[in-house]
Parts: structure tokens; sequence; C-alpha cells
């Protein structure tokens, strides 16, 4: 397959995939036979298309493994030794290994995939499918049944057989000499290094997919959906996806950012934690579509081109809001670095008001990146407007003054946010809307006017939506550290809550990020994973269902930052020690959680409350991190102190390192 080494070169060389794990190990160990990538490289996607629908995660759970085994009910070897896997599936802590079981055969469907598994004991595995062997391939399984173990990086730490109770087909032992996955599973759960990175398995060869899929059948309805959106003329998107000539000519290129998740645009791991509305992720089955139509030279199929889709004139999603805010115009010049600015909009409320639906509307979307929106009732955005030369200030990490709450965003592909009946947002009067827009150079110089429009709640609103964080503001991230773990927690004080939304927050340096929440009852549910952060795709994740958040709840975030000189989005150069900030040359480390009281109703006279609630806790966390602040400002000293009396030493010594 010669596209899977270019696929293979063209990941390995991706910003995002090098903050993966060791990627050069794909060039240095990954090709072997011609094409197949081996044990030691970290090109590993990141889901495989579950039978009901949902994606499955081949990432591993943190300081866990991912024990991916392909297999054909057909092959008899496969089957002989699932009841090895199955000892194997209990052998181990049920949270530190993700068993799942990839069926290649194209014919089958969810009901004979499940029988088969409930038979011969494959049921304690996720069960997915590979109908057309992309995944099989790109991985570089080459028969059934053929085992890898996946660590918490991305990276394949082992493939290869089961154990070796057959020396060669129709050649069974009466008793298997060696245990080769299960050794490997336990060597990485223990952090041990495994003996053997590939056994040669033994097994049936790999099915022949089935007849590739055509455009006009079968990806003319993906890039319809997911694509063209932002892919057609005046949009953001570069280049057009309206035809079958535009498509083709860019068929391996559209398989390799979809199979590496780049596009469309949405950083949430598939599979983890709660469905989001809006999704804008492809599901497995279609990014194997894509690849296998590039594999096949992109036929055309069948009948006449399909119809682009048509796209609403409707200058707004619900008719004409009830006020209408103008950006200031703003002019964009033809290259240079992002802009992010932040526009000061007095709101002219005279009483405190009632908001169901916040909308935004890009002026130029060719330009416009994201928007973000927050209420400031301090009136510090108009001094920082005021103080700076132009419309509005400049804003990287966020608009720089302490904000009553957010207020919704816009990116590429999300519609307008709304919570369900009598959930909406309250807005102070006399307060001012700050609005954060990022702008991207197009080549050319643009100017940009952008609206936000907000649609009053046409009845009392029931319960309002309120914001907290998982935040971390003292911590300290050294020069050419590559990995350096960040952690942090909110507690639900007093009352039952429940999430509507998630927004994890860094700046340039981050890597990844991870949230969970720890349950009064000991039980942890996902919340979301951001398994390839980039900072230049930020979203507000709304929930389709508001997930239960009691008493004692503890929001857990974990996240990880890579301050090395290998970092191609790193802002210094050479790195320098990175602490809390809002400069390009700061980071961040929040998950913002939007919340609503679980049974809370105004209109029958409940406490609007949740902001006094917060203000106490607050005020009481940054008592108990006075501490932590005071051991930063002390490495921040002794950093400054050393960069007097020795300029020539390094910025971060290991005696300085954060734990």
């Amino acid at each position: 397959m010669d596209r899977l080494k270019f696929v293979t070169v063209v990941l390995g060389s991706s910003p995002r995939m090098a903050w993966t794990g060791p990627v050069l190990a794909v060039l240095l160990l990954g090709l072997v036979g011609g094409d197949r990538v081996q044990a030691g490289a970290s090109d590993v996607p990141l889901t495989v298309a579950g039978l009901d629908g949902r994606e499955i995660p081949l990432l591993a759970p943190d300081r866990g493994t991912t024990v991916a085994v392909f297999y054909s009910t057909e092959c008899p070897i496969a089957n002989a030794l699932c009841p090895a896997l199955a000892d194997i599936a209990g052998a181990f802590p049920a949270d530190r290994i993700n068993l799942v079981a990839i069926c290649v055969q194209a014919q089958l469907d969810e009901h004979q995939i499940r029988e088969h598994a409930r038979q011969y004991g494959l049921d304690t595995f996720r069960l997915a499918r590979d109908h057309r062997g992309v995944v099989a391939e790109l991985m570089g399984a080459t028969v059934t049944p053929e085992a890898f173990v996946i660590d918490d990086k991305g990276t394949i730490r082992y493939q290869g057989r089961i154990d070796d109770s057959y020396a060669a087909p129709g050649i069974k032992r009466a008793v298997p000499r060696s245990q080769d996955l299960r050794d490997a599973i336990a060597a990485v759960l223990e952090g041990d290094q495994v003996a053997e990175l590939y056994v040669e398995p033994v097994g049936c060869p790999m099915p022949v997919p089935p007849s590739p899929p055509t455009y006009t059948e079968h990806v003319a309805p993906i890039l319809f959906a997911n694509c063209t959106e932002c892919h057609r003329p005046g949009e953001i998107g570069p280049f057009p996806l309206l035809t079958y000539e535009q498509a083709r000519i860019r068929a391996g290129f559209l398989a390799d950012i979809t199979l590496d998740r780049r596009m469309p645009p949405w950083s949430a791991t598939p599979g983890f934690g709660p469905a989001f509305a809006h999704d804008r992720s492809l599901s497995s089955e279609e990014i194997e579509t894509l690849v296998a139509w590039a594999d096949a030279d992109a036929p055309h199929g069948p009948g006449p081109e399909p119809e682009p889709p048509t796209f609403s004139d409707a200058e707004w999603t619900y008719g004409t809001p009830d006020i209408i805010l103008d950006l200031p115009e703003f002019e964009i010049p033809a290259g240079g670095y992002d802009i992010y600015r932040c526009f000061v909009l007095p709101s002219g409320l005279v009483e405190d008001t009632e908001v169901k639906v916040v909308e935004y509307q890009p002026g130029n979307p060719r330009v416009v990146h994201h928007m973000l929106g927050y209420v400031d009732t301090t009136g510090r955005a108009r001094q920082l407007d005021e103080e700076e030369d132009g419309p509005g200030y400049t804003c990287f990490g966020g608009p720089r003054v302490q904000v009553a709450s957010g207020l919704a965003g816009w990116a590429p592909g999300v519609e307008p946010e709304d919570y369900g009946e009598g959930i909406g947002r309250r807005i102070p009067k006399g307060s001012d809307i700050v609005v954060q827009v990022h702008y991207h150079p197009s080549g050319k110089p643009e100017t940009d006017r952008s609206r936000i429009g907000l649609y009053l709640a046409r009845k009392p609103l029931e319960r309002i939506v309120a914001s907290n964080m998982a935040i971390n503001r003292n911590f300290y991230i050294p020069a050419g550290e590559p990995n350096q773990e960040v952690t942090a927690e909110w507690v639900v004080p007093e009352v039952d809550l429940e999430i509507v939304s998630v927004t994890p927050h860094m700046h340039q340096i981050g890597r990844d990020m991870t949230m969970t929440v720890d349950l009064p009852d000991g039980s942890t549910q996902e919340l979301i994973k951001i398994a390839r952060w980039d900072f230049n795709w930020q979203s507000i994740y709304v929930l389709e269902e508001p997930m239960p958040l009691p008493v004692g709840s503890r929001v857990k975030l974990v996240a990880h930052f890579d301050n090395s000189a290998e970092n191609p989005w790193n802002p210094n150069d050479p790195p320098e020690p990175m602490f809390w900030g809002e400069a390009t040359t700061e980071e961040m480390c929040i998950g913002f959680v939007g919340v609503v009281k679980a049974d809370q109703d105004l209109t029958r006279g409940d406490p609007d409350d949740l902001g006094e609630i917060f203000g106490r806790q607050w005020e009481q966390r940054a008592k108990d991190a006075k501490p932590d602040r005071e051991r930063i400002e002390a490495i921040k000293a002794e950093l400054h102190a050393r960069r007097e009396t020795e300029p020539e030493a390094p910025a971060a010594a290991d005696d300085l390192r954060d734990d």
C-alpha cells in the first residue's frame, strides 16, 4: 500500500502528531516489509468504529494500556485462541486495560458479530469493526488474529501473536510455551520495557476488502454533510469541495487530514465522555471510506454528479434577534501573525435581562476564525479599550478582565447554543459585552464587522447557566520539558448541579487535557479528552443531555505541556520557563464547566444564588492557594537571580522542577 508510506511520513511530520509520543520511531522502526507500521510507532488511530455507532478509543486510559486484537469469525486459529483472550481479560485490573476486539469481515452485521462474541467468550472485549480493513492496514496487521498493545501515549508497545499455540497454520502445540501478549501487557502496566516489540503471528490472511467506495455513492454525502459549509466560496475553507473534480485532486490529502482528525475541526476524542451537541467529528467508518476512496484512485461511480447542498440566505438562525450589537469595523493585514482582538460593546440594558440564545455572526468568514463572548460588569474592559489605539484591544489568552460570566461563542460549523426549555442566561443591567475575535490573515488586506444577536427569553427562565472551573494558576513548566503534567480540580459546593457544557483551555504549548468527574458514590464519570490540543481550534462543548453533578463531586483535570525546542508551536526559541499568564509567552490550565442548579425553578421563587455560592468558594480557594503562589514566586525569583548572576546558565534546573 504505497499511500500508507505517505500517510506515515505526513503524520510523523505533523506538528500535532509530534506531541503524541516518539513519532520519529515511525520513520526509524515503523516500515517493515515496505509498508507495515511495526511496534514502537505512535501512528495509532484515535478510534475505531463500535458496533453501536459510537467510537471506541484506541488510546489507553491514563497509566494503562489498550489491547486491540484483529480477528475474523471464519478463521479457525482466531476462534481457537478466543479462550486465551478471555483469560487475559480477567487477569488485569479493568480500570487500567481497554480491551478492543476488531472484526475485519465486511459482510457481518452487528447481530452476527455479537452472537459470535457471546459464543466464543469475546464479550468481555469492546467490539468494533474495520469492514474496509483501513485500520488494520494502517497499524500493519497482516493476519487474524493479531494483537497490539498500546500505551497511554499512543505508542505501540507490542505487536504480534497472542501466544505460541500454533507453530504454523494447521500445526497446534499441545501446550503453549510462551504467553507473549500477556507478558507484554504486564510489562506496560508495570512501567517496564516489553521483551520483544514484535513477534510474528500465525493466523489466517486478512480478508479481501469489499469494492472501493465511489464519489457519487459514498464520498459526496460525507463531504456535503461535514465539509462544504466551510469549503465553499467566501467561507473560511481554503478551497471548495462542491464537485467531484475538486474532491478528486485532493483525495489523498482529504484522507490524511481526516485520518489524523485535523479536519473537520473537532478536538474532543470520540467515544470519551458524554455525547456533545453539534459534534462535527467524522465516524471511523466515514474516515475509512475516504481513505479507501483515495487508495482506489478516487473513482467517480455510477450516475450523474450529485448536486451540492444549498445554504440558507437567512441572516440569523432563529429570525431577527431582539438585540443586535455591532462590532466596530476592523482591518486585517494581508499577512503576519494571527490577531486576537477584544471589542467592548455596551449592552445598553437598563435592567437585568434574561437571554435564551446568543448568536454570533462573522462579518467576513474568510478571516474570522472564531469568536468568544464575555459579560463584564466592572468597566475594566472599557479602560483597556481606551488605553490602546484603534478599535478594541489585544487579548491573546482571554479578555484580560475578571468577567461575570461567559457568553457562548462561534467557530465554523458551531450552532447557537440552546440549552433547552427554561434554561438560559441573565445579563446584568449596564454591563458590557466583550467579544474576543481570532482573525486569520488571508493573504490580502481584509476588513471585518461582525455582529452578535441576543434572543430574549419569551417566558421567565427556570434555571440560569453559570460557570465555574477546575483551574491551576500556580504551575511551573521548566524550559526544555517535553511532557510536564499539571493537575487541577473543582469540588461542587453546597447544592446539586448539572453540567451543560465544558470548555478546556490552554495556550500554545498545551499537549493534551483530560477531564473526569469523581462522584460521591465512588464512581468516576468521563467528561472530555483532548488528546491532541490545538490552540487554534477551541470550542465550547455543549452536552446533548445535562450530566448530574451532586454536591461533593470533584471535577478533575489532568493536562500535559510540551515546552521543548522540538515543539514547533513553542513561542520561545530557545525555550523559556513557563508560568501562568495572559501573554503568548505564558500559559494557562483551565477546564471551564457550564452548570445549572439541578432542581432550580426561578418561577416558583427559588433563589438565583449560584454566583454568591461560587463567590464564597473562590474566596476560600484563594486563601488555600496562597502557599502554592508563594512557592511559584520563589521559583521565579530564583530563576531571575540565576539569570542576573549566571546569564549563560540553563534557565531551568532540575532542583527547581515542579512536583
